[in-house]
């Protein structure tokens, strides 16, 4: 979610029923676009979230991504989750770029390929 903590655009769905952890970003003035690093705005030092720890404990082997935007977060989440080590899939049908630039969807698609991320 892009919203700021505490209003109601950053409030999940009431019928949506979690069944374990949440992991929220941001929530310190942190920013960052993956869902397993922020980084500090003042010093741009990168901090992991809890992510990696909590699929670790539950030996988690494969990330699968889908969301927006194919071009920075979705993006930035799959990479990360390759380099660290686990099997990762990006759902191309569940997830749509912003497209500063024309392309940069296609792009980001071409980079995580080449970074050995299965695109279903």
């Amino acid at each position: 979610m892009h919203c700021v903590q505490g209003t109601w655009g950053a409030e999940l769905h009431p019928e949506l029923r979690i069944a374990g952890p949440v992991v929220r970003k941001g929530t310190a003035g942190e920013d960052g676009y993956s869902g397993f690093t922020m980084r500090d705005p003042r010093s741009g030092e990168t901090v992991p979230t809890e992510l990696e720890g909590l699929l670790r404990e539950r030996g988690i082997e494969r990330v699968v991504v889908a969301g927006l935007a194919t071009d920075v977060c979705v993006k930035e989440t799959a990479l990360d989750a390759a380099r660290l080590g686990f099997a990762t899939t990006v759902l191309t049908r569940a997830v749509a770029a912003v497209d500063l630039q024309p392309g940069d969807g296609e792009a980001a698609l071409a980079e995580m390929a080449g970074a050995g991320i299965d695109l279903d």
